[in-house]
């Protein structure tokens, strides 16, 4: 059983990254490179792979976030859709929600970085016959939910990603 939760508007971020479209890509899509941004995981960028965010730190506990690549194009488009599980949900419910990166090289040779999380859906997960053990509070994509990691607004932290994709 699915509802659409009518509160949660979609996050969007946009930047302007001095590096091209086929370094901000490795960065986003090599696992140790996406590690460094965002969290351990095990990302194949391919559509149809599944894959999984695993939390570590004060989070780590919460599980993991099981995910599902819908879309990968190189160096231009990345999305996925993810199911978290709030710790203290009791009620077998998840959080299913797409996140959905776009790159556009600029006129300079670098790179404007578009990501939209969206689509949130509250599943029963006794519905689905899933158990994906997840955390509402790690993705770092706006503040309040990032579980004490950086936030993704200052795009200062994916600078040491970047320059390893170099």
């Amino acid at each position: 059983m699915k509802e659409t939760v009518p509160a949660i508007e979609p996050i969007v971020i946009e930047c302007d990254l001095p590096h091209p479209p086929a370094q901000v890509w490795r960065a986003l899509t090599e696992q140790d490179l996406l590690a460094a941004w965002l969290m351990p995981n095990d990302l194949r960028p391919e559509a149809g792979a599944r894959f999984r965010f695993l939390p570590e730190g004060p989070v780590a506990d919460s599980g993991s976030i099981d995910c599902k690549v819908l879309e990968a194009e190189p160096n231009r488009k990345l999305r996925w859709r993810q199911s978290e599980t709030a710790p203290s949900d009791s009620g077998g419910h998840c959080i299913d929600s797409v996140v959905t990166v776009e790159l556009t090289v600029r006129p300079d040779g670098g790179t404007h970085l578009r990501l939209v999380h969206e689509a949130f859906t509250v599943v029963s997960i006794k519905a689905q016959r899933l158990g994906p053990r997840a955390c509402a509070t790690v993705i770092p994509l706006n503040s309040g939910r990032s579980g004490g990691r950086r936030r993704i607004e200052d795009m200062q932290h994916f600078r040491y990603p970047l320059r390893r994709a170099a």
